[in-house]
């Protein structure tokens, strides 16, 4: 797939995946933009993605500040919204409420695998999402998705889709919401994978 641009937060981080994405784009040519709230980026065909974090000065001494001050994007196009967190919790999502934003959105990619430190009552809340994708891993180590976080979202009547038990997901404007069977020695289950009013669904 070619890459004509990547978003940065800039914030520092040595880890290695970072250093090998940061190096590749050198040795390609890719230009990296440091992402700022207030930036506005638009294709050509009416897709808006707007910069929702960080903000300068970086968040500091949150307990995690590299997953702080990760991007937070709100992707328009006509009435359809998604937000897009990152790795933000808790710290930055008290941010970005306090910025008051319109944070309304049909689609939430959760913020931080569904980490019990993100998706605060009050920011779900806000974005009551119609839907809310989690990326996860299977048997991962650290217990994500949090139970707590399971049921925010679901008190807020968001439908949940799991990678670790849907497998790839691919959302979009006019269709459902795809599942793309990539897990091994597995199929999307369907009673956690099928579709849910609201508009969007799934296609097994």
């Amino acid at each position: 797939m070619p890459v004509a641009m990547i978003f940065d937060s800039g914030q520092p981080y040595s880890g290695r995946a970072y250093r090998d994405a940061m190096a590749a784009a050198r040795s390609k040519g890719v230009p990296v933009v440091l992402a700022r709230r207030g930036m506005k980026w638009t294709s050509g065909d009416g897709v808006t993605l707007d910069i929702l974090a960080p903000s300068l000065p970086f968040l500091a001494e949150t307990g995690d500040d590299v997953n702080e001050n990760s991007i937070v994007a709100m992707l328009h196009h006509n009435d359809f919204r998604e937000l897009f967190m990152g790795d933000a919790g808790e710290s930055s999502e008290a941010q970005i409420l306090a910025f008051g934003d319109d944070l309304r959105a049909n689609i939430l990619k959760v913020g931080h695998h569904g980490s019990q430190y993100a998706s605060t009552p009050a920011f779900i809340a806000a974005v009551h999402p119609e839907a809310a994708i989690i990326s996860v891993g299977r048997h991962n180590t650290f217990g994500h998705p949090s139970p707590s976080t399971l049921a925010t979202l679901e008190r807020n009547g968001a439908k949940v889709f799991r990678t670790d038990q849907c497998g790839a997901l691919s959302p979009s404007e006019d269709n459902p919401i795809d599942v793309i069977p990539t897990l091994s020695n597995a199929t999307p289950m369907a009673h956690v994978c099928g579709s849910f009013p609201g508009g969007y669904g799934v296609q097994m």
